[in-house]
């Protein structure tokens, strides 16, 4: 399954909470996206998985504050090496029943460089101590790559890696404008998780860099953009530092392609996952995010142009109601650093906030 994704890892040193973020837009041909919870030998965590397939995981946190994510980067192969791939989403759910750490994420790999991963991958991880990373990673090797090293203490990925073996650069376009967006928040001292959501994830300014200049009756091309055609669904983990509790990390989890769907945040001490967004074969959020996009994308022989006027349409009913769950996610996690809050009180805000996104996109008229 090829994943075309954008992503990036943000060290503490540069956002404004002074505590890690981790971004994926996951970009794949498989449509039907949903959030789940997983139990496993004292290890709870919550991932993006291909709806009802529990074998994988393309992005997730654990109770221990680790987060991983990843970007296929094909360009990771040894010339001469019969190159094996496709096991991303394994390792991944494997990474996160067994570490702890960026650390213990090093370790798992040095352990099977011998006997080789079936991968070719960049894999972005942020721990619970403040540590944020990138491991460009093959079958037989890796190359580690820690953000607050990086001269603007952040890193950006998409589909190649800096230690490739080929210039190829797959993705090469959102790659760059991605580090542009980044660089552009970091002079206005604005990266924080509302931000890269709101102006990174939903971006797809290559095509208009003013996407405010379009007309309603323009349509654009989202092939080469951070949120494309391609897209199914973004995670943003909101980390924390050394010292603060590891349950509050927050998983900002977007089951749709960003332009046009909504965030919601969830924490795996809840002990489980919103009903709108794991349910039996598909989530209800995302199946009606795909109802969305396939209204912003009306023309089903130009499969990646959006319509800027349905696009409007939608992100104006839309963006009041996400600026809602970021203010009153910003006041719980204000009170919850102050007082830790149980799993039912955890459980119930999130289905709270769940249940404001799912109504505000059954509001949107698309017929």
């Amino acid at each position: 399954m090829s994943e075309e994704c954008t992503t990036g890892v943000f060290s503490g040193a540069v956002t404004n909470s002074a505590r890690p973020i981790l971004w994926k837009n996951r970009d794949s041909s498989f449509k039907d996206n949903e959030a789940a919870f997983f139990s496993h030998d004292g290890t709870q965590f919550i991932g993006i998985i291909n709806a009802d397939d529990t074998m994988q995981v393309w992005a997730g946190v654990n109770n221990h504050g680790f987060a991983i994510m990843n970007a296929e980067s094909r360009d990771m192969a040894i010339p001469g090496e019969e190159t094996l791939y496709d096991d991303e989403g394994v390792l991944m759910k494997t990474a996160l029943i067994l570490c702890k750490t960026v650390e213990d994420f090093e370790n798992l790999l040095k352990n099977t460089n011998e006997t080789g991963r079936a991968v070719t991958s960049n894999f972005g991880v942020i721990d619970a101590l403040g540590n944020a990373a990138y491991f460009e990673t093959g079958n037989h090797e890796y190359f580690r790559f820690d953000a607050i090293d990086s001269d603007e203490k952040l890193l950006i990925r998409a589909n190649f890696a800096y230690k490739a073996r080929s210039e190829e650069g797959y993705g090469k376009l959102r790659h760059d404008r991605a580090f542009k967006l980044a660089q552009n928040l970091i002079g206005e001292k604005k990266i924080s998780v509302e931000e890269l959501i709101s102006c990174v994830t939903r971006d797809f300014g290559l095509s208009k860099p003013d996407q405010r200049k379009a007309r309603d009756d323009d349509f654009v091309k989202t092939v080469d953009t951070i949120s494309r055609h391609r897209t199914v669904a973004a995670a943003v983990f909101d980390g924390v530092n050394s010292g603060e509790d590891p349950q509050l990390t927050t998983f900002w989890c977007t089951l749709g392609e960003p332009a046009v769907s909504i965030s919601v945040p969830i924490w795996v001490s809840s002990g489980q996952v919103p009903a709108e967004m794991d349910s039996v074969g598909f989530s209800p959020l995302n199946k009606r995010f795909q109802e969305l996009k396939a209204f912003a994308y009306p023309d089903t022989s130009l499969a990646n142009m959006i319509d800027i006027g349905h696009y409007r349409v939608i992100r104006n009913k839309i963006d009041k109601t996400q600026k809602i769950i970021f203010r009153q996610t910003e006041k719980q996690m204000k009170k919850w650093r102050m007082h830790p809050p149980s799993s039912k009180e955890i459980s119930a805000f999130q289905e709270k906030m769940a249940k404001i996104a799912y109504r505000a996109a059954n509001k949107i008229q698309t017929r």
